[in-house]
C-alpha cells in the first residue's frame, strides 16, 4: 500500500498513521487466525467491536490472506458476522493443538517409495478377491464397523501402510471429523487400559485438552505392531471404546499373520451390543495384505531407480530379478524387495550365468548390513569428530569397524529378547537406567555412541528400536548360531515356534555353518538323558526340519522335544519309543512305519487322525477297561442265530 493511500485511509478513520498501521497489523492477524479457524471448521463469530471496526476500514492494496499450510483444500472466502458475544481469544485451544499436530504429522511423513498394497478379505479368501487396501479401509471408516484387523507377514508393509493411512487422513481432515491418531503399540507402557490418553500425552496434548477430546471428539486409532507389543488382550474391550463416557473411536490394528492362534478373533472382535447395538459381523472386519504382484514390483523398481545416481536402469534390475532362480518369488515381500535391489549389483558381480546364482533371504540381510556399516564408516571418516570421538573411532577402525558394528547389534538384539522378552522398543533414560543392562548399548561413552549412530536403529525421543522387526530377528538369529554350552544356549530360553522368521534365518544359517548344524544334532541327542535340554532340543529339531534335513530311519528313542514344529518333516521308520512328543506338530509329515511305543503324545497335531494298517478287514475293535490295550477282530465269520443255536446243540 502506498504512503498516500495510507494517509487517505488514516484520515477516513480518524487515526494517526502509526495507529492506522498498528490497526492494519491487528486486522491481518485476525484474518489469519479466522481463516485458519474456518478451514479447521471452528470459525468463531466476531465481537461487535471488531465487526464495526472492520466495517469502518477500507483497505486499498493486496488482499490479506494466509495460505493454509496443509495444502489440502482451496482458500475460503471468510464472511464476518455483524455481531457476536464470543471473544476472539476464545478460539478453542484444542483446535489449535490439533491443527499443529496435523501439520507436524504431515511434515513427519517421509516415504521415498510407496506402492499401494492390495488385500483380500480373510486368510481363507482366494487372491482373486483382493482389492486396494486403502479403499477397503476407507469404506470401513465410512461404515458402522468399530474394529478392522489388518494382517500380513513380516515385511509385508503393514507399518508403511499405517503411516500412509494416517498421512492421508490428516490431509483430508476438517474439524469435527474423526481425528487420526497413529499409535506405535510397542512404544506405550499401558496400551491395555489407557491407549488414547497415553498416546496424546506423548504428542504433548495437555490434560485439559485430553479431557475435552474425550468428551467431544471422535478418533481413528491406527494401531501398529500388536504382535510386537506381545499383547494378548482385546484393546477395544479393555479400553472401553465407544462405551458411555469413554473414548469414541474406530480401531484399525495391524498384526503379523504368524502371531495368530486358532482363536485369534477373540483378541480383536468388539462385544456384541454395546454402544451401537450391532452384531459382531457388522462391527468387525479383516483384511490380509497380499504379496506384491509383478506389476507392483515393476512400479517399485521404476520409482526406486531415480532416488540416487545408479549405473543400472529399471530393465537391469527386472532382468536380474526374473532370471535368478527363486528371487522373483522372494521379492513379492516389499521389505525383501528393498534389500534385494540394494544387494543385486554385488550379488551378480563377475557372474556370467545368472541362472546358476542361488540367493537366500539371509544373504540379502548379510549384504544389506555390510553395506550399511560400510557407508557409515565412510561417513564418520569424512566428518570432523571431537578429540575423544576420534580416538575411539580410530580404535574401532584398528579392531575392525564393521565387525564391531555387527557385534554391537547382535548383543543388543540378544539383550532385547533376554531382558524384554523380544519387545522391540528400548526406553532409555541415562539418569534412570545408568545401572541397568541398557547402558551397555545406550550409554554416553564415545565408542557406544559411534557404534549406535552406525547401527540399524531408529530413535524417537528416548525410545530406540531396530528399523524393522526382521532386522532384530536377523541379529538375534546370528546370536543363536554362536556355539555355546547347552545350559547357557539361547535355544534353552524360549520356544521359537511362534517366531517363524527367526527359525527361517537359522535354517538358512545351517547351509553356511556346518558346526551350527552339528551342534543342533548334539542338543537333540543330549535331550535323551537331560530333561533340561528339552526346550533346546525342540528348537533344534524345528530348525533342522525347516532346513530340509530328513530323519528317515533315525534312532530318536527317548528324545524330548515338547512343543516342536516338525510339520513337513520326513520320519519314515523312525524309532520314537519312549520319546516326549507332547504337543508336537506333525502336520504334513511322513511318519510311515514309525515306532511310537511308550511315547508321550498328548496334544500331538496331525493332518489326519492316526491310523493303523492291518493285513485284513477289521470287523470289530475295542479298548481294554484300563485303556491301555486296543483289540481288533479280523476275519470274523457272521452266522445267524439259528445256525449258532444248532451248532451248540440247543
Amino acid at each position: 500500500m502506498s504512503s498516500s493511500s495510507q494517509g487517505n485511509a488514516s484520515q477516513q478513520t480518524g487515526l494517526s498513521p502509526a495507529e492506522y498501521l498498528e490497526l492494519i497489523g491487528d486486522v491481518k492477524d485476525i484474518l489469519s487466525r479466522l481463516e485458519r479457524a474456518a478451514l479447521l471448521g471452528s470459525m468463531p463469530s466476531l465481537t461487535e467491536n471488531i465487526s464495526s471496526t472492520l466495517q469502518r476500514i477500507q483497505v486499498n492494496g493486496p488482499e490479506l490472506s494466509d495460505t493454509y499450510p496443509m495444502n489440502a483444500r482451496p482458500q475460503l472466502q471468510v464472511t464476518f458476522p455483524q455481531s457476536s458475544q464470543i471473544q476472539i481469544h476464545e478460539i478453542p485451544n484444542v483446535e489449535d493443538a490439533l491443527y499443529n499436530l496435523g501439520l507436524q504429522r504431515i511434515d513427519d511423513y517421509k516415504q521415498a517409495v510407496y506402492i499401494p498394497p492390495s488385500a483380500k478379505p480373510s486368510l481363507q479368501a482366494q487372491d482373486d478377491t483382493m482389492s486396494p487396501l486403502l479403499e477397503t479401509v476407507m469404506e470401513f471408516l465410512a461404515g458402522d464397523g468399530q474394529v478392522m484387523l489388518i494382517l500380513g507377514d513380516s515385511g509385508a508393509g503393514k507399518s508403511t501402510f499405517n503411516r500412509h493411512l494416517e498421512y492421508t487422513l490428516w490431509q483430508d481432515y476438517t474439524a469435527g471429523e474423526p481425528i487420526p491418531l497413529f499409535i506405535n503399540l510397542p512404544a506405550l507402557d499401558r496400551p491395555k487400559k489407557d491407549l488414547v490418553r497415553e498416546q496424546l500425552r506423548l504428542l504433548d496434548i495437555s490434560e485439559e485438552q485430553i479431557r475435552e477430546l474425550k468428551l467431544q471428539r471422535r478418533f481413528v486409532l491406527v494401531c501398529d505392531g500388536y504382535d510386537e507389543s506381545q499383547l494378548t488382550c482385546n484393546l477395544h474391550t479393555t479400553n472401553l471404546l465407544n462405551q458411555s463416557g469413554q473414548w469414541s473411536a474406530k480401531l484399525v490394528v495391524t498384526c503379523r499373520t504368524q502371531y495368530l492362534g486358532p482363536s485369534y478373533r477373540d483378541k480383536f472382535e468388539p462385544q456384541e451390543g454395546g454402544h451401537y447395538n450391532l452384531s459382531t459381523q457388522t462391527l468387525y472386519q479383516e483384511a490380509v495384505i497380499t504379496p506384491f504382484s509383478k506389476k507392483q514390483i515393476e512400479d517399485y523398481v521404476e520409482r526406486y531407480v531415480p532416488l540416487e545416481p545408479r549405473t543400472w536402469v529399471k530393465k537391469d534390475y527386472m532382468d536380474k530379478l526374473t532370471v535368478i532362480p527363486g528371487l522373483m518369488g522372494m521379492v513379492t515381500n516389499p521389505f525383501l524387495l528393498t534389500l534385494a535391489l540394494g544387494a543385486l549389483p554385488d550379488v551378480v558381480q563377475d557372474k556370467l550365468d545368472y541362472s546358476r546364482i542361488r540367493i537366500t533371504r539371509l544373504q540379502l540381510y548379510d549384504i544389506f548390513v555390510k553395506h550399511w556399516l560400510g557407508a557409515n564408516k565412510r561417513r564418520l571418516q569424512n566428518v570432523r569428530l571431537g578429540q575423544g570421538e576420534q580416538r575411539a573411532f580410530n580404535e574401532l577402525l584398528d579392531d575392525g569397524f564393521e565387525e564391531n558394528g555387527v557385534k554391537f547389534q547382535v548383543g543388543l538384539a540378544a539383550a532385547i529378547f533376554q531382558e524384554q522378552d523380544g519387545r522391540p522398543v528400548v526406553d532409555y533414560n541415562h539418569r534412570r537406567d545408568k545401572d541397568s543392562w541398557k547402558t551397555m548399548y545406550f550409554g554416553l561413552e564415545y565408542e557406544k555412541s559411534l557404534l549406535r549412530s552406525a547401527s540399524l536403529l531408529s530413535r524417537v525421543g528416548n525410545q530406540y528400536r531396530f528399523v524393522h522387526r526382521s532386522v532384530l530377528e536377523y541379529f538375534y538369529s546370528y546370536y543363536i548360531s554362536v556355539l555355546l554350552p547347552i545350559a547357557d544356549h539361547p535355544l534353552s530360553q524360549r520356544l521359537l515356534v511362534e517366531e517363524p522368521s527367526i527359525v527361517q534365518f537359522l535354517a538358512e544359517r545351517i547351509q553356511l555353518n556346518s558346526e551350527f548344524k552339528q551342534q543342533l544334532f548334539v542338543i537333540i541327542e543330549r535331550s535323551k538323558t537331560d530333561t533340561k535340554a528339552a526346550c533346546a532340543a525342540a528348537n533344534a529339531i524345528t530348525i533342522l526340519i525347516k532346513a530340509g534335513v530328513r530323519f528317515n530311519g533315525a534312532d530318536l528313542r527317548g528324545i524330548q522335544i515338547p512343543g516342536a514344529d516338525v510339520s513337513g518333516g520326513q520320519f519314515d521308520s523312525v524309532q520314537f519309543q519312549d520319546a516326549n512328543l507332547t504337543a508336537v506338530n506333525f502336520t504334513n509329515s511322513w511318519i510311515r512305519q514309525a515306532n511310537f511305543s511308550g511315547a508321550q503324545m498328548e496334544g500331538v497335531q496331525l493332518e489326519k487322525p492316526p491310523h493303523l494298517k492291518e493285513s485284513d478287514k477289521v470287523y470289530s475293535c475295542a479298548y481294554s477297561p484300563n485303556g491301555m490295550v486296543f483289540a481288533m477282530g479280523l476275519d470274523v465269520q457272521y452266522r445267524n442265530l439259528e445256525s449258532i443255536s444248532h451248532a451248540l446243540g440247543a
